[in-house]
């Protein structure tokens, strides 16, 4: 096995670790948790915190019509209770109750409408619940499917790692090490595969005498353009 083909080797085996890593690592965001559930349970907090305004709304507007009430007992109880004897103040007293009823009216009306919107309220905070619960059940299931392609990734990362140690023993330190500090550098991809007699990274076409070097099992050649090693198998 060339140099190059040993690096290409370990190359791949270090790509397919990092697409495994990757994939742990979006799974285990998921798992903390979810963005759905989080949304849902905001959603339901705020519709909670509305259906109190509304209900402290028409609690208010309740007490409101019992007060105008009681004033309107209060005043027909001096009208007609044979107490005040003045056709003056009974014409006020008159008056008076008039007023209040009328006042009285546009309480009722407003109580209604406090009434209608506590209950509308109530509809669509029941609504936000059911909808967290739907959420919470999804999210449950999508967890039991993700933790089961954790552990298969997981299987999979210890394989790709025994690998990649038995993968070392065929490769020289040096090479390790510049392959490792290259890595750093370039990414994923130190190794590139010659294509139609072109780097299979930048493009460039490669003078012939790159080729036949490249042919020598016991030479690492470097791209001229992009400094990768080239292999072509």
């Amino acid at each position: 096995m060339s140099r190059a083909s040993s690096l290409l080797r370990l190359q791949d085996i270090d790509q397919s670790i990092d697409r495994v890593q990757e994939r742990l690592t979006a799974i285990e965001l998921v798992l903390q948790g979810s963005s759905l559930v989080l949304e849902r349970q905001a959603e339901l907090s705020e519709r909670e915190a509305h259906l109190r305004a509304t209900e402290a709304a028409s609690r208010g507007a309740e007490d409101m019509v019992e007060l105008q009430r009681q004033k309107i007992e209060q005043t027909e109880g001096s009208l007609y209770g044979g107490s005040v004897q003045n056709p003056k103040e009974l014409q006020d007293l008159q008056r008076e109750a008039e007023a209040l009823k009328r006042h009285l009216a546009t309480l009722e009306d407003r109580l209604l409408e406090a009434m209608l919107e506590a209950e509308e309220a109530e509809l669509r905070r029941a609504s936000a619940s059911e909808a967290l619960v739907r959420a919470e059940g999804a999210v449950a299931e999508e967890h039991i499917q993700l933790k089961q392609e954790r552990s298969l990734m997981l299987a999979d990362l210890s394989r790709l790692q025994a690998e990649r140690e038995a993968s070392l023993g065929s490769v020289d330190q040096s090479d390790i090490a510049l392959y490792g500090e290259l890595r750093q550098g370039m990414g994923s991809v130190v190794v590139a595969r010659v294509q139609d007699g072109s780097c299979g990274v930048c493009g460039l076409i490669l003078p012939a005498s790159a080729s036949q070097a490249i042919r020598n099992a016991n030479e690492l050649v470097r791209c001229p353009q992009c400094r990768r090693f080239l292999y072509a198998g």
